[in-house]
């Protein structure tokens, strides 16, 4: 929670809700940077932004919270991802004060 805003944090616990109501869990392991670039930055007067476009490769498994079976992937396999990742801090805030904003899927 120290490392969202209050917003992405609420969308991440109701994905986590999601997943629970379906009975699934997901496991994320071998997680590599691939490349990391700044895409873009811009202030406001309220905030300042910083977008990172990230390729990384990842095993990212759903599984079965009663049997731990895995749900249709692979808990083996890593597949390779591109997001974009938003950043937000208060104006003047030192370099702790960025909190993760948005995280979209690149095109």
């Amino acid at each position: 929670r120290g490392l969202l805003t209050p917003e992405m944090a609420s969308y991440l616990e109701q994905e986590i809700a999601d997943n629970a109501a379906r009975g699934q869990v997901n496991r994320i392991s071998g997680v590599k940077l691939l490349k990391g670039d700044l895409s873009e930055s811009w202030r406001e007067p309220d905030a300042e932004y910083a977008t990172v476009a990230m390729r990384f490769s990842l095993v990212d498994t759903m599984l079965d919270r009663r049997t731990g079976a895995v749900v249709p992937g692979s808990s083996t396999i890593p597949s390779e991802v591109t997001e974009l990742w938003t950043f937000r801090r208060n104006p003047g805030a030192n370099a702790s004060g960025w909190r993760l904003s948005a995280i979209q899927q690149a095109q």
